[in-house]
């Protein structure tokens, strides 16, 4: 647990490690007999296996058209989705199904899983509707990947697409959604916040109270805020200058694929 001070209130950021994915078949099995002893969480990550092998699969498939490989002229109807179509189709339905089995018992990574499906036609007709409803549950149950999603919705303002009512861009909305996400410990969402913070976007503007959050999504791994911080600790913006710690930050940022960072480090070279 990180604590940490946002406008004058404890702000406490736990970030929760997660159960992976079986590498061997006798991991799966034992996550299989979990799954159908009716624990939710197995019944979610035998949903998630399910889908990640239809994601290797149409990654396959992808690269065997780029390469001009037979595949390329299978009858798939590679064309017609983002998910080439049937390619997939038996690992995305076994996906769905193991999904609705931990939904139904309201495990909120499984629900906001189903409105991916829904929304993207994966294993299941297209109901983008029923998808954004869903998405909206997983939100207010507690799901980070959800808040995240919900966040991102109102910090860009979501435009009507497939039927669905546009969501009005509300920063102050935004902030409330990046702050549940962030404080499981998503990366991104504390990028974000940090973001809102040090632009005033939303929320008071406080540089200060924005680099420690930035410092801890850069921690996690996030290229971005890996860059932030490296030009905060080189501009002196709500901390110190350091100018061997920004080349440090911009360097990671950059090994990470961040253009900024890489400008950065040119400049400063």
């Amino acid at each position: 647990m990180v604590p940490m001070i946002i406008r004058g209130e404890p702000f406490v950021v736990e970030v929760k490690a997660e159960e992976p994915l079986p590498e061997t078949e006798e991991e799966f099995e034992r996550l299989l007999a979990r799954a159908e002893a009716g624990e939710a969480s197995a019944q979610y990550l035998v949903g998630a296996y399910f889908r990640a092998e239809a994601d290797e699969i149409v990654a396959a498939l992808k690269e065997s058209i780029m390469s001009g490989s037979r595949a390329m002229r299978a009858p798939c109807g590679i064309w017609e989705t983002d998910c080439f179509g049937d390619c997939a189709k038996e690992e995305l339905e076994k996906a769905f199904s193991w999904f609705e089995k931990a939904a139904a018992q309201d495990y909120p990574d499984a629900i906001y899983a189903l409105s991916e499906c829904y929304t993207r036609g994966m294993g299941t007709a297209v109901y983008p509707e029923r998808g954004h409803a869903l998405l909206l549950e997983a939100a207010e149950k507690g799901c980070l990947f959800a808040e995240y999603d919900v966040a991102m919705e109102y910090y860009n303002g979501k435009q009507e697409a497939f039927g669905q009512a546009p969501v009005e861009q509300d920063f102050e909305k935004a902030v409330f959604w990046l702050k549940r996400a962030a404080a499981q410990g998503d990366a991104l969402a504390l990028y974000f916040l940090a973001r809102c913070l040090e632009e005033g976007t939303g929320i008071e503007k406080s540089a200060e109270e924005a680099v420690p959050i930035y410092r801890l999504a850069a921690e996690l791994g996030n290229p971005w805020a890996q860059c932030a911080l490296g030009r905060c600790l080189e501009e002196g913006i709500g901390t110190p200058k350091d100018l061997e710690q920004a080349v440090e930050w911009y360097q990671r940022a950059a090994d990470g694929g961040d253009a900024e960072a890489w400008d950065a480090l040119e400049r400063l070279k």
